[in-house]
């Protein structure tokens, strides 16, 4: 548990698990494009928060605004209850990796970019980790915290 600590910071539950489970909650379509990055709550609540999401472009913010309904939905039926009540669009073109000419039809990375210290640290903190897949998810983790901490 200290790994998952170290990683997670303050990020509570609800909130981890939108992040590692984004595809499955929303379908790959939608997380091609939109990637969660915190709920904000009230002050002693943990209910009825505001979704922060980064988009890449204004086209695909507008995309998301007309699926609010369903995100928000989708995220409750998911857990419940009423995690969620709205959600905050972030337009952040850099957020995303830059592709060249050659790679038209490629998809923006669901990872956030990271540091190559912090690429490092994530590795280590994750190395005593036997189980392969928990592993990786981890690191990916890891990369989404400190992604996401960094101002957009």
């Amino acid at each position: 548990m200290p790994l998952v600590k170290k990683v997670l910071g303050k990020k509570g539950f609800v909130e981890i698990d939108v992040i590692t489970n984004w595809d499955k909650i929303v379908g790959d379509e939608l997380a091609e494009f939109a990637v969660p990055q915190k709920i904000e709550f009230k002050r002693g609540e943990k209910n009825n928060g505001i979704l922060h999401v980064c988009v890449p472009s204004g086209a695909f913010a507008l995309e998301l605004q007309h699926r609010e309904k369903f995100v928000v939905n989708k995220i409750n039926t998911y857990f419940g209850y009423n995690a969620v009540n709205g959600i905050k669009i972030i337009q952040n073109s850099e957020f995303f990796l830059s592709f060249s000419e050659n790679q038209t039809n490629a998809r923006p990375p669901l990872e956030p970019l990271v540091t190559q210290q912090e690429e490092k640290y994530i590795k280590e903190l994750s190395a005593e980790v036997e189980n392969e897949e928990l592993q990786k998810v981890l690191e990916k983790l890891g990369r989404s915290v400190f992604g996401f901490n960094k101002k957009v």
